[in-house]
């Protein structure tokens, strides 16, 4: 610098004790104040380090701060390969996954896998990955920081502690309304002041998507708020916050809104956790639906399955429970677990009947009778859906009555029975705009009359029908639909001899229904598809999408649809060797 030597400065180490929680030096060490304004004095020039883990905010000094980030994998394996611990297992990037890439981690961590398992890193981390503090040093560090927040500021201490409640697994980062929620003793005036602090401290994890804890300081925090009186009352804040999404349109807030539910099953609260499956939401393209409904719409069929199967056996019968049999009957129906659909629409159907659900006894007659008609039970389902006609035609239940006239106009158009099924067709279109449908209603009610159109030759309206199916499914966000319209599609296409286009549309809707794993749907487009490849003479790949549905019903047991595509295959053997 213009030719004179730089002179560095002193290195000040770890001065975190001597601040307050404003970042002051405490009054016995304002000693180091006045070193620090003449270090950091420009006629000076030196250069001068201090480290801390807290932020220095003395009015007169104006430091430079230069936030260490946390390691890459790369620089663990590099670091673990200099200590001679092998990392070609995936148990280096889990392990530097749940510790955040942090330096100290891995050092004490490389220790002990050399010392304790003659540095084997998969032992070390099968042995460990469920305890992130099971060593003493780690263990002492965290505790540390958690003992001087405690001293410095109580407040963001509890907060600290009651943020263990959240999970930041399938949502990640929590927004700032979600600790704003567990503040609920602290004066508004100082609620984000308290927050801020823990982001200044490097406590609390802060980026653009909100908020979160590193796996090792909520460890520490779970088992702190476990202790406290607060593990309850946490849990419920939480969940309230969680309830608040307005509306399901996207994957993401379904998965948001299931949080609460999480939270009450940590705290076993089952009616509670139920409710939040059943809790009710509008919006666009949406009328009054239940939130384990928004789950299958937007194919999320797994997942719902799993959180109710969790608590149907802690729950007292009645009109909760019906509900939640009803819902997990219909997931199990759009896997393609049939019977097992059928058993839960049962049990629904029988806490209708003890309790006197007239609602939910029809819709479980419904959903059996859809059942009926996978199976291909044509003569079984017809009986089931002239029953809920008769129960629900001009009653408050009417919106039961027309959904099985879309039904009843499907099974008499496979029948062959051409009058009935237009006069059904014809009912349904005086009432639908009149009908507020449900999501599912309106978009299945056009899939079924769609099919209708076809057996009946009205290949047009057939088209119109599946087209506007496919239009609803892609506004409201119902990937299995879409890809039963753009089977029936296909199925137009091939009868117009535009083959190409049939084989596009089916791998689209297999791509769809391999994702859902929805192994009834799939079987159809696996039929659909065998009978577009024997039209374009490609013989091998017809019989093999034979195979695939047959194989795919027999997992089902449903042996009317076996008997279907084997009926055809045969067909189509038999005219291919003449």
């Amino acid at each position: 610098m213009n030719g004179r030597p730089v002179k560095i400065g002193v290195l000040i180490d770890n001065l975190e004790p001597a601040l307050d929680r404003n970042g002051r030096l405490i009054e016995s060490q304002r000693q180091y104040a006045a070193l620090l304004e003449v270090l950091t004095d420009p006629h000076v020039q030196s250069v001068s380090l201090v480290t801390s883990r807290e932020p220095l905010h003395e009015v007169n000094v104006t430091p430079q701060p230069y936030v260490l980030p946390s390691l890459d994998v790369t620089a663990w394996r590099e670091f673990f390969n200099r200590c001679r611990i092998a990392t070609s297992s995936p148990a280096l990037e889990q392990m530097h996954r749940a510790y955040g890439g942090n330096a100290k981690a891995m050092t004490i961590l490389s220790s002990v896998i050399r010392v304790d398992c003659d540095s084997c890193l998969n032992t070390y981390w099968r042995e460990h990955q469920s305890d992130l503090l099971s060593e003493t040093s780690l263990e002492a560090l965290v505790d540390s920081h958690f003992t001087r927040l405690q001293q410095l500021y109580p407040e963001a201490y509890q907060l600290l502690c009651r943020l263990g409640c959240y999970r930041y697994q399938d949502i990640a980062n929590v927004p700032i309304a979600g600790l704003l929620a567990l503040l609920w003793d602290v004066p508004e005036t100082e609620q984000r002041r308290v927050i801020r602090f823990l982001g200044d401290l490097f406590l609390v994890e802060v980026s653009n998507e909100g908020y979160r804890l590193h796996p090792t300081i909520q460890a520490r925090a779970v088992e702190l708020l476990h202790r406290s009186q607060e593990w309850q009352l946490a849990n419920r804040q939480a969940a309230r916050f969680w309830q608040t999404v307005p509306t399901i349109a996207t994957i993401a807030d379904a998965l948001t809104a299931l949080e609460a539910y999480h939270h009450y099953v940590q705290i076993g609260d089952w009616e509670a956790a139920a409710a939040v499956i059943l809790q009710q939401r509008s919006g666009d393209q949406i009328e009054n639906e239940p939130l384990g409904v928004s789950f299958y719409r937007l194919g999320l069929l797994q997942p719902m399955i799993a959180a109710i199967t969790q608590i149907l056996q802690r729950l007292q019968p009645g009109g909760t429970l019906g509900h939640l049999y009803r819902i997990l009957g219909d997931l199990h129906w759009l896997t393609g677990s049939v019977h097992q659909a059928i058993h839960c629409h049962e049990q629904a159907h029988a806490i209708a009947l003890e309790h006197r659900l007239s609602d939910l006894e029809l819709v479980s007659l419904f959903n059996i009778g859809l059942c009926r008609i996978d199976l291909w039970e044509l003569d079984e389902a017809l009986q089931i859906f002239n029953l809920v006609n008769a129960r629900a035609a001009q009653t408050e239940h009417h919106v039961y009555a027309v959904g099985s006239w879309f039904c009843l106009a499907l099974l008499h158009s496979h029948q062959g029975n051409r009058k009935a099924a237009m006069d059904f067709m014809e009912h349904v279109s005086q009432e639908f705009t009149a009908i507020s449908f449900s999501s599912w209603s309106r978009c299945y009610s056009l899939l079924f009359l769609g099919l209708t159109a076809k057996n009946l030759d009205e290949l047009d309206n057939a088209r119109r029908l599946y087209e506007l199916a496919q239009h609803f499914a892609e506004r409201s966000c119902y990937p299995q639909v879409k890809a039963r319209a753009l089977s029936g599609l296909a199925e137009l296409c091939r009868q117009q001899s535009d083959f190409q286009a049939a084989i596009a549309k089916l791998l689209e809707a297999k791509q769809l229904l391999d994702q859902l794993e929805a192994r009834g749907d799939l079987a159809e487009v696996h039929y659909q598809l065998g009978l577009t490849y024997y039209k374009l003479n490609e013989l091998a790949a017809s019989q093999a999408n034979f195979a695939a549905a047959i194989q795919l019903f027999e997992q089902m047991n449903a042996p009317k649809q076996v008997e279907r595509v084997q009926a055809t295959r045969r067909a189509v053997a038999a005219s291919s060797e003449r």
